[in-house]
């Protein structure tokens, strides 16, 4: 099938692109996260949107007149009936992706471009044809594609568009550099693949024969046909290879060689392009929930004689006009200037402190609105390093309504400058990264204070599964704004010092750019959460515990140097030792980190029975299958032996490797740890810790444990406080849940799973084993945290009916439990999201993908999210609670570390009744339940001792 195009009678000799489909569709869908490419229904779309970009990309570079895409066709071709296990051991392709080729068909015809497939024919044939056609016409003709059967083609007029690593990086394959890669002509190209075989394709070769001898064979004796006839001449083990498997290099070199004359139905007249459908290009682009600027981009390419109307508005970014300022006088006087609308909010004013948290309870304003003041707001964008303990500030730019300062210069003067215009307008102030400009302003001297909107925040409140390491991917993703050309010229410019002056000021327009995109951002994320009812959610939780991480971060833990330093050194010894005692039953020094030699050891030498195989057909030797094969070699003294050693050694390593972490991490200036906490990664709205990462410091074994002793009071202060909760998210469960008997669990006072164990096995609480305990436990935690029955069966080790049967058993005994979990996921498909107690949501496109697997992993993370995501609401209002309480009594007492459910305080002298009471109250009263909150509090000289 193909577009209907006009013929074009006497077009002047140009170029030609042909087009593999297939092969650029597998580049785009791979290149891009389906995650972030998918419709609200759960249609992918990352395939069709890179197809297009890539597409334009080529166009735009090569500039063709003529343009076809060739397609393979469902089933088997005439190379299947000579090779059967032709291709045989490819992955199919993914449901995501095979849903999207019909897409990008259906687009191709709506741009006028001609599509082209043929039955009983691969698309390369259909690509061979056409290029054929193209150089017989006298067209200059190029093929794009990323197969290398494609080089035979390649001639003086025929140049192979062959992509890199990076798809951008195309590599123009000539005969020339045909040449200089394989030593060989284009021509002789498939004899040389003949005798190397093709993996991909599952067409075997001469054993031990690779690119280079097929190479050398080529150029001595002339081709294959006249290696053949030479092959008794040939010696050595690899001519002897090539004698054994004589007639599957023929097959192969019949197999690879392409068809070049094929009935097309065309001509290369018919594929002229520009002939768009607008109206079939525009129900599409909807249908896959692309922006204008996409749709533009496209055109403008496609249709580049009649661009749509809005093209050259849409897709430029408009950027406002700079002055370099480094004068205080003039700063103020500008601000003066430029913020009357501003200045007309003052009256909006509003300080936040612990009076307006009601006393039991928590509530966000869900109708408040905020896109009107961020329409009257102006953009902060600083520059710098933020690392917390680490932060400097190069260059900030204030802009309004178009207009722009750029301040590099902070003197004691622009300091205070710039705190009383913080101070002043921080109400009506936009940022992307509230916490990461106060590191970056505090590394001045100035205090930022909260602003009105941060676009870093609130993006992470509307697509809490995106994430992003620059402003440009954010750009791209919420404004479909695409400047990352323009952001890596400029960055690549700063490194040319041969034109300093140009550098600076492609610099410049760099920040320039992210501040406009601010801007954009703020305008367009306001309309996303008032629409959503959740700029309270921004305002009343993320921007305050924002503000608190930021006192956090700066302040650090610190810790004891030679205590880690001994710490280490400790777990390099026993690691040591354990690879010693592994190497005495291995018989040899087997490296302890190589699976090849582990498999060796463990399954070829000790005869144990091999784990599930990897993807690459290796037997995995993580540390489960080799907990695994240790539980089920009982009887094998040797191997017993080995696999102790040698999980002790990966133990000790890993616990060696923390600890490294940690030294490495400590300031050298205040002997503290200043690890950053990511408020925009976990799509459930919890935490995370980087650089280092403190929330990978084991708690459950006593090794583990033993690294918080190194985390001591800094000086001027004499404890730590240890406070987290206990059981929250079943709490919530059985909250959000309303079942009766499990509020009753609680209530009870008893030990709360035996309590529940009790009701599902229906026997006495004092009956009840430490299995029984355990297993009602993990079924408790496994539903909170939306575990499969499998999964289940894999932690307790019991056989899949077994959990099934406890499921059963425990649905049975809390009913309303059951109706809640099964009505989340049902409400999830219906809605495509779901809610926390606080209205977090998280969209699921996953539940509607024709992927059964991807549809399992939503319907888990369904069940998972309101549950995680209120547990992680509670845990920032506590924050938010304590942090304003020990504010308000003026104590010295300061939180710092969050760790999963815990919250770590540095007690002054003589705090400790006063800092614990108000932070224990904090907690358990960040909001009313059905069932209490209950906070476990603990003090000591280091952060274990003051576990409880």
């Amino acid at each position: 099938m193909r577009a209907n195009t006009p013929t074009v009678e006497g077009t002047s000799r140009g170029t030609l692109l042909v087009v593999d489909g297939h092969s650029l569709a597998f580049r785009a869908f791979f290149a891009l996260p389906v995650e972030n490419f998918s419709t609200s229904s759960g249609q992918a779309t990352n395939a069709v949107w890179g197809f297009a970009t890539m597409l334009s990309q080529v166009i735009d570079a090569e500039h063709p007149d003529h343009l076809a895409v060739a397609f393979d066709v469902k089933g088997g071709t005439f190379r299947n009936q000579m090779l059967p296990q032709y291709k045989g051991t490819r992955d199919a392709a993914p449901e995501e992706l095979l849903s999207q080729l019909p897409l990008i068909q259906q687009m191709l015809t709506a741009l006028g471009v001609t599509y082209i497939e043929k039955p009983g024919y691969e698309g390369d044939d259909v690509i061979g044809t056409l290029a054929s056609m193209g150089d017989q016409a006298g067209y200059r003709t190029l093929v794009l594609s990323g197969d290398r059967d494609a080089f035979q083609l390649i001639n003086d007029d025929i140049t192979v568009l062959y992509p890199g690593h990076h798809f951008k990086d195309l590599k123009h394959m000539t005969p020339d550099a045909v040449q200089e890669k394989y030593h060989v002509s284009p021509a002789q190209y498939p004899d040389l693949a003949a005798l190397r075989g093709e993996t991909a394709d599952n067409i075997p070769g001469v054993p031990g024969v690779g690119d280079g001898f097929a190479a050398k064979w080529i150029n001595q004796y002339g081709g294959l046909e006249q290696i053949i006839e030479h092959a008794d001449e040939i010696s050595g083990k690899k001519g002897e290879a090539l004698r054994e498997n004589i007639e599957q290099v023929k097959l192969n070199r019949s197999v690879n060689a392409l068809v070049r004359d094929l009935d097309l139905g065309v001509s290369v007249s018919d594929l002229t392009f520009g002939q768009v459908d607008a109206g079939q290009l525009d129900d599409l682009f909807t249908k896959l929930e692309f922006g204008v600027r996409t749709k533009n981009r496209v055109l403008k390419t496609f249709n580049a004689d009649k661009p749509s109307g809005d093209v050259h508005e849409s897709s430029k970014l408009e950027l406002p006009h700079v002055e370099d300022v480094n004068d205080p006088h003039v700063v103020e006087t500008w601000v003066q200037n430029h913020f009357p609308v501003v200045q007309e909010h003052l009256h909006e004013r509003h300080e936040r402190s612990s009076n307006d948290i009601p006393e039991f309870g928590f509530e966000i304003d869900s109708s408040t609105r905020c896109t009107d003041k961020v329409k009257q707001s102006w953009t902060l964008y600083a520059e710098g390093t933020s690392k917390p303990g680490e932060a400097s500030l190069s260059a900030l730019m204030i802009a309004v309504h178009g207009e722009a300062i750029r301040i590099d210069v902070f003197s004691p003067d622009m300091v205070q400058c710039l705190q009383r215009l913080f101070d002043r307008y921080h109400h009506s102030m936009v940022v992307h990264g509230y916490k990461e400009h106060a590191h970056l302003l505090g590394s001045i001297g100035v205090e930022l204070p909260e602003p009105l909107f941060d676009t870093k925040l609130a993006g992470y409140l509307a697509h809490p599964d995106f994430h992003a390491d620059t402003l440009e991917q954010v750009a791209a993703h919420f404004l479909d704004l695409h400047i990352e050309a323009q952001a890596e010229a400029a960055t690549q410019g700063t490194l040319d010092f041969d034109e300093p002056e140009e550098n600076d000021s492609k610099n410049d327009e760099l920040i320039l750019t992210r501040t406009a995109i601010v801007g954009l951002l703020a305008e367009y994320l306001a309309g996303v959460l008032d629409k959503r009812e959740q700029f309270g959610l921004l305002k009343s939780i993320e921007l305050p515990v924002s503000q608190v991480l930021h006192g956090m971060e700066q302040v650090g833990a610190q810790v004891d140097m030679a205590r880690l330093v001994q710490m280490r050194d400790q777990l390099a010894a026993d690691a040591a030792q354990a690879q010693e005692t592994a190497w005495q039953f291995a018989g040899e020094q087997v490296n302890l980190q190589s699976p090849k030699q582990l498999q060796k050891i463990l399954f070829e030498d000790m005869g144990l029975k091999p784990t599930k195989k990897t993807k690459s057909g290796s037997y995995t030797t993580n540390a489960a299958a080799l907990q695994t094969l240790r539980d089920r070699s009982y009887d094998n003294d040797r191997a017993c032996q080995f696999l102790d050693a040698l999980l002790m050694h990966r133990e000790k390593n890993k616990l060696k490797q923390i600890v490294q972490t940690l030294i490495d991490a400590t300031n050298r200036h205040d002997g503290r740890i200043h690890t950053t906490f990511e408020q925009t990664v976990a799509a459930t709205g919890r935490l995370s810790s980087v650089d280092p990462n403190l929330q990978n410091i084991p708690n459950r074994d006593p090794a583990g444990r033993e690294i918080r002793s190194a985390f001591v009071p800094g000086e001027g202060f004499e404890s730590l406080l240890s406070s987290d909760y206990s059981q929250v998210e079943l709490r919530i469960m059985a909250d959000l849940s309303g079942d009766e008997a499990l509020i009753e669990a609680f209530r009870s006072g008893k030990d709360f799973h035996k309590y529940v164990a009790s009701l599902v096995y229906g026997i006495p609480v004092d009956d009840i084993t430490s299995d029984q305990r355990s297993h009602v436990k993990a079924m408790s935690y496994g539903l909170a945290y939306g575990l499969s029955t499998y999964g289940l069966a894999q932690q307790l080790k019991i056989k899949p009916k077994e959990a099934e049967s406890l499921k059963n058993q425990y649905f049975a005994t809390f009913g309303k439990v059951h109706e809640y979990l099964e009505s989340l996921v049902s409400s999830a498909r219906e809605k495509g999201y779901t809610e926390t107690i606080f209205g977090r949501r998280r969209y699921f496109p996953g539940l509607k993908s024709p992927n059964r697997a991807v549809r399992d992993a939503a319907e888990r993370a369904a069940l998972n999210a309101p549950i995680q995501g209120s547990a992680a609401d509670i845990m920032k209002i506590a924050m938010i609670r304590a942090y304003d309480a020990l504010q308000e009594a003026n104590l010295g007492s300061r939180l710092i570390l969050q760790i999963h459910d815990e919250l770590v305080v540095e007690i002054a002298p003589g705090e400790e009744k006063q800092a614990t009471a108000l932070v224990k109250d904090a907690m358990e009263h960040a909001v009313t339940m059905a069932v209490p909150l209950d906070v476990s509090t603990g003090i000591g000289s280091d952060w274990q001792l003051a576990a409880h």
